[in-house]
């Protein structure tokens, strides 16, 4: 009884260490560990890093759809549209917006590294002969924040359409991250006897 008593039960996390708080600390770190990656590309590096970017996105996606239609079939909706709406607003919540911001920033990343790969030398302004991963890891992220940097300038038709690109999506992605903290739907019109229906 005596060594019951003596077993301390974890400490619980103080309050202002939030699980978005935690998360916010992980992207700031994983943001900090790729500005540190040292190694410099050819546009043959590039194009095989893109291979293995689209492959990724092509598993997340996938593991995307399937945790929605999991969710979606426990939802209590009889409409289907309404269950995947949802359930697609419940895993954006879930997720968080720095681990969905991660994963924005690394696509584009991608996005970018391809662009650069067909058009090495007129893409981008700013970019050495071979640039870093990280270079286009900062350029993804500042103009998500509708700042491009001012030393990597899109310089190429594709580039710029991208960087266009970027920031409607990016736009669109915080919206639709803070839309499924509401409800936007109309109240109902009351009935003739003064009830709401």
């Amino acid at each position: 009884m005596q060594r019951i008593q003596q077993v301390q039960l974890a400490r619980p996390r103080p309050g202002w260490l939030t699980a978005g708080a935690i998360r916010l600390g992980l992207l700031s770190l994983f943001v900090v560990l790729v500005e540190m990656l040292r190694p410099r590309l050819t546009p043959e590096r590039a194009t095989w890093l893109v291979i293995i970017g689209a492959a990724g996105v092509a598993v997340g996606v996938a593991l995307f759809f399937l945790a929605t239609r999991r969710l979606a079939a426990r939802l209590p909706f009889y409409d289907r549209s309404a269950r995947v709406t949802d359930a697609v607003l419940q895993l954006l919540r879930r997720t968080g917006l720095p681990l969905l911001a991660l994963a924005f920033f690394l696509f584009w990343t991608f996005v970018y590294l391809g662009i650069w790969a067909v058009h090495p030398t007129a893409a981008f302004e700013g970019l050495g002969p071979r640039p870093r991963f990280a270079d286009f890891f900062y350029t993804s992220v500042s103009t998500a924040f509708i700042s491009p940097p001012g030393d990597i300038l899109a310089h190429s038709r594709g580039a710029r359409a991208a960087t266009m690109i970027e920031m409607l999506t990016a736009f669109a992605l915080v919206t639709a991250y803070a839309s499924s903290f509401f409800d936007w739907q109309r109240p109902s019109e009351p009935s003739p006897g003064g009830e709401r229906g």
